[in-house]
């Protein structure tokens, strides 16, 4: 009596049959650092936002103008999460591609990296430019 699977129905045997290709574990070590260091960035980021629109409203000129306005303010806050979790995102989803491409994946956590970095300078180009 024959067994009928969805899988493998009419397939020679041997064929199809490998597992498919994994991230190597190097790679998923060195993104769980750098989204472990980058959460660190923003929660640093995120306590300096907290004291960024102290001189609003004082007329002092020390202050940025553009912190000043509640919509700019939740903007540059959320900004450089987005940005973290783009980069992860890039750089995993890039990487699983790659390896089903048999390319090396680590390309994607420097595509990751950058993302991430355009993202804060984005923010600090507002905050202080």
């Amino acid at each position: 009596m024959a067994s009928f699977h969805s899988y493998g129905q009419g397939l020679p045997p041997g064929s199809g049959t490998a597992r498919p290709p994994r991230l190597p574990v190097g790679f998923v070590v060195a993104l769980v650092v750098f989204t472990v260091a980058g959460v660190l960035a923003d929660l640093l980021f995120s306590f300096a936002m907290l004291f960024a629109g102290d001189s609003c409203g004082t007329g002092g000129t020390g202050g940025s103008a553009p912190v000043c306005g509640a919509r700019v303010w939740l903007i540059l806050l959320g900004l450089p999460w987005l940005g973290l979790v783009a980069a992860t995102l890039v750089a995993l989803l890039g990487a699983m591609c790659a390896v089903r491409q048999r390319r090396s994946p680590w390309y994607m956590l420097l595509l990751g990296v950058a993302v991430y970095l355009v993202a804060c300078a984005v923010t600090y180009q507002v905050l202080f430019g």
